[in-house]
């Protein structure tokens, strides 16, 4: 089976890409930049099998919507997964379209979603759209520290022990390894700062507007 996991909401469709992952015992990526047909079947060749049946899974990151490289069938036991943060046109055969075109309702967990995975276009809309619901800003402030802590926790190998679902588990720390402590720590104290200037009087949406701006390019 192939999924196609596409659309310019990348938020959402991360989130549905790391429960789709979680089914999954065995999963291998490759980027889908410059992938030929001979990369993919290189890829294949070198996929690991379950000696007691289940499934393997083939993660394409970035696929650029080539559907020419794909043989007309894939082997029996392996899945395909297609991520682009674009909008694609579906292919020929057996496949699983899953659109993220349009923003779901904005809530504060999504917004920090965005910030950690450094969507800053998807972070200004959803911001935007949480501050027209008149959300309390200390709301949006203790959402958006949780998800700065728990990455944090992520780089210090500390959620194992955690009473995480599996899926949420993964979804940060895959959000963790597109920062470094030294990032996350900045990001925290900016956080800190945009709180304090916000109880002062600041103008929400100039704050959280300056914030999202400084740390999804730390």
């Amino acid at each position: 089976m192939i999924y196609l996991i596409h659309g310019q909401n990348q938020v959402d469709s991360r989130r549905f890409l790391i429960r789709l992952k979680s089914t999954y015992q065995d999963i291998q990526q490759i980027p889908g930049k410059g992938l030929s047909d001979k990369i993919f079947k290189e890829a294949l060749s070198r996929i690991s099998h379950h000696l007691f049946g289940g499934k393997t899974t083939l993660l394409i990151e970035g696929f650029d919507g080539n559907w020419q490289i794909f043989p007309e069938r894939l082997p029996d036991d392996i899945d395909l997964i297609l991520w682009s943060d674009k909008k694609l046109e579906v292919g020929k055969g057996p496949v699983k379209n899953f659109l993220f075109d349009r923003s779901q309702k904005a809530t504060n967990f999504k917004l920090a979603d965005a910030i950690l995975f450094r969507d800053e276009k998807q972070a200004l809309v959803l911001s935007s759209q949480i501050l027209k619901t008149k959300e309390p800003t200390e709301k949006i402030i203790g959402a958006v520290a949780r998800g700065l802590v728990l990455a944090y926790c992520a780089k210090e190998n500390s959620l194992q022990n955690s009473n995480l679902a599996s899926f949420a588990r993964e979804k940060i720390e895959d959000q963790a390894k597109l920062w470094t402590k030294a990032a996350l720590k900045k990001a925290l104290l900016r956080l800190l700062i945009a709180d304090v200037a916000l109880k002062e009087g600041a103008k929400n949406h100039l704050v959280l507007t300056s914030f999202i701006n400084q740390v999804v390019s730390l």
